[in-house]
């Protein structure tokens, strides 16, 4: 698999939907009706990834279902602004899973690079015994979950208070930036802490395993 892909594939998500919307707004359409075509187009998206790949994944579910409640939501109280907190909500939501899957021991993170490295049945196997064996091996992956839960959930927090502070047409492009900071300062915090985690155990069975780590 592309080590790109997954990131190629987040900056499609976050940046079509608002691209389609000021494109849609420039040609004058109203304001809901351009928030309605951007989700859709990216909801569109999703359909057509799972229909190629045959599957539809837990975060293309919760998509699709964000979109049909905000949308419904919406056309029942008139407010285009319910529209805008669809994208949060997802976020806040992916947020609450993260940090939730901590309390049960089986951080969501842990799930995901193992998906990643789906081919690689004797990696899997050494990794599935050093969860079992190694308390610092789970701390990696508890520690990035807790840090990632926390950053989306206050991510979406402040997209939510904005879109609802800020004109309509403001708070699209000022949430979308929100969302792009957010994901870049994770994706940086991530970046440090598997180097750092490497060095301090560089020479343990713990940093050989993390090394080989999408």
């Amino acid at each position: 698999m592309d080590k790109r892909a997954p990131l190629m594939g987040l900056l499609w998500d976050i940046g079509l939907p608002t691209a389609v919307y000021y494109v849609c707004r420039g040609a004058g359409v109203e304001v809901r009706l351009a928030l309605i075509t951007g989700g859709a187009i990216a909801l569109a998206r999703v359909g057509f990834i799972a229909a190629s790949r045959r599957r539809l994944d837990g975060l293309g579910a919760v998509v699709a279902v964000t979109f049909a409640l905000v949308l419904a939501v919406s056309a029942f109280t008139g407010d285009p602004r319910i529209l805008l907190v669809r994208e949060p909500l997802v976020s806040g939501s992916l947020g609450l899973l993260l940090l939730g899957s901590c309390l049960l021991g089986r951080p969501v993170l842990y799930g995901l690079v193992r998906r990643l490295n789906s081919g690689k049945g004797e990696l899997l196997a050494r990794w599935d015994e050093l969860w079992r064996t190694e308390p610092s091996f789970r701390r990696v992956f508890t520690m990035m979950s807790l840090v990632w839960g926390a950053g989306l959930l206050t991510e979406a927090v402040l997209r939510i208070s904005l879109i609802y502070l800020l004109p309509v047409d403001t708070a699209a492009g000022t949430s979308t930036l929100v969302q792009l900071a957010t994901v870049v300062l994770l994706g940086g915090w991530s970046l440090w802490y598997r180097r750092w985690r490497l060095r301090t155990a560089a020479s343990s069975a713990v940093g050989a395993e993390l090394s080989r780590a999408r």
